[in-house]
């Protein structure tokens, strides 16, 4: 089994067949919408020249303290670390950060409220989801995304350039996934993407059926699911293939 994020980021092929259009220049056309929180101050550039623990690692650690905060638990950083520890090893090789820095608990915590903060003016009061569930279908299992809010699925990223391709290509397997479930078991189909960096404080906001359209060149989304069946069936076979080769 491979979970969404797997598929959507490191199985070659599969989203080049799904999203063709997907290319640079929409890309840049997409990132050109992007929106920004008032009340909400970047990370300086400045500090992150200042730090010693991997900034991949620091940006989990503050992913989790704002679930802390949105569950109203009481601040503790070495829970936050442990599990940003946990997520991490999930798909790089993590190791556990040493003494935190002045400079590095301040980065954390920034990032942290202005996470949180983004979180409540996009829920405008509605109830704000922490790993909302991400349904499977076939091989690939269930997993979960980052937020959400009703329809709306939201995933942050961290990094301090504009969203990518990969970013995009993510909250479009997920779709596919709720869409495929929505059909199959009834469940929630995403209707909203929301890519909200709290670093850089920048989001973009998109629907998912308007998104389809652009990145597939005009497909439905039945067409759409049709052929992510037939992707999935084909890569099944290989894995099958692969297997009895290996065994």
């Amino acid at each position: 089994m491979r979970d969404p994020r797997t598929v959507a980021r490191d199985i070659p092929g599969v989203c080049d067949i799904l999203f063709p259009r997907l290319l640079p220049g929409l890309v840049a056309l997409l990132n050109r919408k992007s929106q920004s929180f008032g009340g909400v101050n970047p990370i300086r550039s400045q500090d992150m020249l200042c730090i010693n623990t991997n900034a991949a690692m620091l940006f989990e650690v503050a992913f989790a303290k704002a679930e802390q905060t949105l569950s109203q638990s009481p601040e503790n950083i070495e829970n936050c670390i442990q599990l940003a520890i946990e997520r991490q090893s999930k798909y790089f090789d993590a190791s556990t950060p040493s003494q935190l820095t002045e400079i590095e608990l301040s980065i954390i915590r920034k990032t942290s409220d202005n996470l949180v903060k983004s979180l409540n003016m996009l829920s405008d009061g509605c109830n704000i989801v922490t790993s909302p569930k991400i349904c499977g279908f076939e091989w690939i299992s269930n997993g979960v995304g980052d937020f959400s809010v009703g329809s709306t699925l939201i995933e942050v990223k961290c990094t301090s350039k504009g969203f990518s391709s990969n970013d995009y290509r993510q909250l479009l397997i997920y779709w596919l996934l709720s869409y495929a479930s929505a059909i199959e078991k009834n469940t929630i189909e995403w209707k909203r993407g929301v890519l909200l960096n709290p670093r850089l404080n920048h989001f973009v906001e998109f629907d998912f059926d308007e998104l389809i359209h652009l990145v597939t060149g005009g497909a439905s989304k039945v067409e759409v699911l049709e052929l992510f069946r037939s992707v999935v069936s084909e890569y099944s076979s290989k894995l099958s293939i692969d297997s009895f080769g290996n065994y």
